[in-house]
């Protein structure tokens, strides 16, 4: 059986002399005594703030505190002690120190500590200057609101394979720069080749801002953005990255609905984080004035949670908090962190929970998680974890709202992906009906508890539209569909989940789609326009939804408009475009609509121009696609999808 490994969250400190190689080639003896000297008054401020030695190499200190704050003052004040026996007459040989603090994940063995809470504490020495003191994020949120030290954010820093966020310690004003040089540029030898690039680089970032400037909302100019960053995991261990990834979710939901302040999307979040986008780019594209950031660190049943909203615009920290708890309070310690968040752009909220409704439990929330994830796949494999991890949610509560609309989810998708079979592979076509009524019986049945349970929720009514009018239009005939009330009842439950929806993006989406199967096409747009309000970066099939809507509405200016954002999305992606379907961001196929707008417009200028990049497209869409079953809009409205093949066929498609 393996040795349990001893795992501890601590504040290491560590110290090095600058240039000790170059100060024992001149002056041995010399260097030695200076150093007895200096470690003779480090020694008594260990003592005096609770410090002890775990390691020692040559010249280099290494020190474990309990209290982040300790740590910082012992290193500010052996800073000071340095400085004054330098300036002293007495002293033969000058020494300088560099100090590098960080509060991480350790392994106790025999006595020393080891891990990536040691090296990155080596990391933020090796980036300090001498004389000076850098440390991590985790150390800095500890330490600001209990002292009155001066820092000096220096960003994100990546050495080797360890990447943080560093801060300069301002014992001098002298100490303050702008950023740390990562490597030294001969410019004598600097290459035209390597001109170029840099040239070549700046340009590609002028086209990015040029060609965002469009996502720029104008009606954000009065209102106080922010951006939700993704929180990190500070943990060794991805175990429970479910908990942190639980908290973007959570700010944008909470800070969303208010007039005055403005949260960008969780999708917006997902780019910038993906993108790294930097100041000038949020600024420029998103008008964004905060940035929320923060981390999780779980090491047992105890959790350390940390938040930091940072006004980008004039480098300021307006709020920096740290709570330490028990996992079981995860969720109070979320709510505790909105309502702080709001307090501080002088908000109030009246709701008593603005988590995870009825979940209760970390293991809740984790299975819902995972859950999730194991749905995008949209493969046999991804279904079967999901429905797993949905099983065993369901038996933790039966009788919970998310519980049971899980379960009616599960249902669908398990219908949608043809898993509703008889055990028989020779069963007739009947009995492979009867099996495949039976999962949709089971999904209403199971949306239909939800609302019993909590009438008052939009997403349970809205589901029951949603199922409705899918089997509608995947049983092309509709005798089944009409059975259980058709589209007339599917647009009932959409009519009464929209009136419920509060300030809900991804619920605003899915009327739209209802609303659109149902032939409801004033009432689809109304409701995506809702929707792109709510969310600056929607998901690809509510874009295409919008755009099929719009041209059902006659609307062949918005029509237009999504189009080209479409298109515009996929040039700037970096992922390979494998999509085939209209609902994945297709960019042939919003080509397409394109296309038939600039016929009626009579604009032939821009009509050759997107029938061009269309006709370039590495990712062909062809006239079989656009009518064969992965389109089912041109089954359901062939009348008016047939103008667009007419056009297509005059003008061409890919082959």
């Amino acid at each position: 059986m393996p040795a349990e490994i001893n795992r501890k969250i601590a504040v290491i400190f560590v110290a090095d002399v600058v240039g000790y190689s170059k100060h024992m080639e001149v002056d041995e003896n010399g260097t030695l005594q200076s150093y007895n000297a200096c470690e003779i008054i480090l020694n008594k401020l260990l003592k005096k703030y609770n410090g002890s030695i775990f390691n020692t190499a040559g010249d280099s200190v290494l020190a474990e505190f309990q209290s982040a704050v300790n740590a910082v003052e012992c290193g500010v004040e052996f800073q000071n002690e340095i400085k004054k026996r330098n300036q002293s007459n007495k002293t033969e040989m000058n020494l300088e120190f560099r100090i590098g603090i960080n509060m991480g994940d350790v392994v106790n063995k025999d006595g020393n500590l080891i891990g990536d809470g040691v090296n990155i504490a080596a990391r933020l020495e090796a980036l300090a200057q001498p004389n000076g003191i850098t440390i991590s994020k985790s150390v800095y949120d500890f330490v600001v609101p209990k002292t009155k030290i001066t820092f000096n954010d220096l960003g994100v820093q990546k050495v080797k394979q360890n990447e943080f966020h560093a801060f300069d310690v301002l014992l001098d004003p002298s100490q303050r720069r702008s950023s740390i040089k990562r490597a030294k540029i001969n410019v004598v030898a600097l290459s035209s080749i390597g001109l170029v690039a840099m040239l070549l680089l700046g340009f590609i970032s002028f086209q990015f801002y040029k060609k965002n400037e469009h996502l720029k909302d104008p009606s954000l100019e009065d209102k106080q953005v922010v951006l939700v960053l993704p929180f990190q995991n500070l943990a060794n261990s991805s175990e429970h990255n479910f908990i942190s990834e639980s908290m973007l979710d959570l700010f944008v939901s909470g800070l969303s609905g208010y007039e005055n302040l403005k949260v960008l999307s969780k999708n917006t979040s997902l780019l910038a984080a993906k993108k790294n986008l930097q100041k000038k780019e949020l600024i420029n594209s998103y008008n964004v004035r905060y940035l929320l950031s923060g981390s999780v660190t779980v090491f047992g049943k105890n959790m350390r949670t940390n938040i930091e909203i940072r006004d980008i615009k004039n480098n300021q920290i307006l709020l920096s908090q740290l709570k330490n708890s028990k996992t079981d309070d995860l969720f109070k310690v979320q709510d505790e962190l909105v309502l702080s968040v709001l307090s501080k752009f002088n908000l109030e909220e009246d709701k008593i929970r603005v988590s995870n409704d009825d979940i209760e439990t970390i293991e809740e929330l984790r299975l819902l998680q995972f859950a999730a994830k194991e749905r995008e796949k949209w493969s046999k494999e991804g279904y079967f974890d999901y429905e797993k991890a949905l099983d065993k949610l369901y038996k933790i509560n039966p009788n919970g709202y998310a519980h049971n609309l899980s379960q009616a989810w599960k249902h669908h998708y398990k219908f949608r992906l043809g898993f509703c079979k008889p055990k028989s592979n020779k069963a007739s076509k009947k009995e492979r009906r009867v099996a495949s009524t039976a999962c949709f019986l089971k999904a209403m049945e199971f949306a239909t508890k939800a609302i019993e349970i909590n009438p008052d929720k939009a997403d349970a009514y809205l589901a029951q539209g949603y199922f409705l009018a899918s089997a509608h239009i995947l049983n092309r005939d509709g005798d089944r569909a009409n059975e259980w009330g058709g589209l007339k009842k599917a647009g009932e439950f959409a009519e009464k989940g929209y009136s419920l929806i509060n300030n809900n993006s991804y619920q605003y989406g899915l009327a739209g789609e209802v609303f659109t199967l149902c032939n409801k096409f004033e009432k689809a747009t109304a409701s995506f326009k809702k929707l792109f309000e709510l969310d600056d970066n929607p998901s690809d099939t509510f874009t295409s939804f919008y755009m099929q809507a719009s041209f059902l509405n006659n609307d062949l200016k918005k029509v237009k408009q999504l189009a080209k954002k479409i298109i515009l999305d996929r040039k700037n992606s970096d992922e390979i475009d494998n999509c085939k379907s209209p609902f994945c961001g297709n960019a042939g196929y919003a080509n397409v609509f394109l296309l038939y707008v600039y016929e009626q417009e009579k604009d032939s200028e821009n009509q050759k121009k997107y029938l061009r990049e269309y006709n370039q497209l590495e990712n062909k869409y062809t006239k079989a696609m656009f009518t064969g079953r992965t389109n089912p809009a041109n089954f359901i409205w062939s009348k008016e999808f047939k103008k667009i093949i007419e056009v297509m066929d005059t003008l061409g498609w890919h082959e």
